[in-house]
């Protein structure tokens, strides 16, 4: 049966957050607190259970496009011990709840490889998304994971030469760091703005941020780099599933020289080693290698550079039509 998770229901999200701790491919954005923070009007966290036990979960998130609403999984479902053979399970499951909520469209893009995909039935009408159509992914198909190695000095040689040159120097610029459960939400917000508009994309709000905070609480860090008295780079990063999540990170447009974000991103991958988590998550990228003219061929060398195994490839956008439309 599937239910609708109540947040005020303590017991059934301690079970929740239980299932999900214990499902390896369990992404952050298929969590309750990501499902909290998002400013979707409508949004839902639902789940099926059999014979007293969760099978899966699902943070579904309603979108429109061309005035047709549709719900979106980002990085879902979870699928009981993240095996995907479950997923006609899931999709039988929901598509019969999709009817109910009178909804005809799901885009999920979960951690599968084209191997997965074959174990979709042929009974579900479904299309995947170009993974190079950028206007239209929800969210990267080409993801920036870095593996930790827990000794310094190893870990620095398998990066590129430029990048352990400027690692090692940024630590020659006088500069302070520091990593906190204190957010400096005024000085991380004005370089957050100078951050979107070099790079174009829309801003959050500050109550965003203040919400973000205050859910995550615990599981949050905050990494700061300082020239003097001017802020250089921040980032709000969130540890989740044996893997720091760098989620936002901001930099100031001046002062570029001082190589604040090589000793941030160091910072953090030191606190990687000293906490034993095993994988540092710079999120995804929205390029290819040869894509020079794209906006974000900066911030894929960027992270490129860190991720010495390469990037990781998966399955782009999936979008199931179950039939009909819902847009009233």
């Amino acid at each position: 049966m599937i239910y609708e998770l109540n947040l005020d229901d303590k017991i059934e999200v301690s079970k929740i957050k239980k299932f999900l701790a214990n499902n390896s491919d369990s992404d952050y954005m298929q969590s309750i607190e990501w499902n909290i923070i998002r400013n979707e009007k409508t949004k839902y966290f639902i789940y099926y259970v059999e014979n007293e036990e969760i099978i899966w979960s699902c943070n579904l998130l309603e979108k429109e496009k061309n005035n047709v609403k549709y719900l979106y999984a980002p990085r879902g479902p979870v699928l009981k011990n993240s095996n995907f053979d479950l997923i006609n399970l899931f999709l039988k499951n929901i598509k019969e709840w999709l009817s109910i909520k009178k909804y005809t469209t799901l885009v999920i893009n979960p951690y599968i490889n084209e191997i997965d995909l074959k174990k979709i039935s042929s009974e579900y009408n479904y299309r995947i998304t170009q993974n190079n159509d950028y206007s239209n992914l929800l969210d990267s198909c080409k993801l920036a994971i870095m593996d930790i190695i827990f000794n310094e000095e190893e870990l620095i040689k398998k990066l590129p030469s430029k990048f352990r040159q400027n690692t090692r120097r940024s630590y020659r610029k006088e500069l302070t760091s520091k990593i906190s459960k204190e957010v400096d939400l005024d000085n991380f917000y004005k370089l957050y703005i100078q951050t979107s508009e070099r790079h174009k994309f829309k801003p959050h709000t500050i109550e965003y941020f203040k919400k973000l905070i205050s859910t995550y609480n615990d599981n949050l860090i905050f990494l700061e780099v300082w020239y003097k008295n001017m802020p250089l780079a921040m980032s709000i990063d969130i540890i989740y599933n044996n893997k720091l999540i760098y989620l936002y990170g901001v930099s100031s447009t001046e002062n570029r020289n001082l190589l604040g974000m090589y000793n941030m991103q160091w910072e953090a991958i030191k606190y990687c080693i000293n906490n034993k988590i095993p994988k540092y998550d710079f999120g995804g990228v929205f390029c290819e290698e040869n894509d020079i003219e794209n906006k974000d061929y900066g911030l894929y060398n960027f992270k490129k550079g860190y991720c010495y195994n390469g990037f990781i490839d998966i399955v782009p956008d999936i979008t199931f039509t179950f039939g009909g439309n819902k847009n009233d």
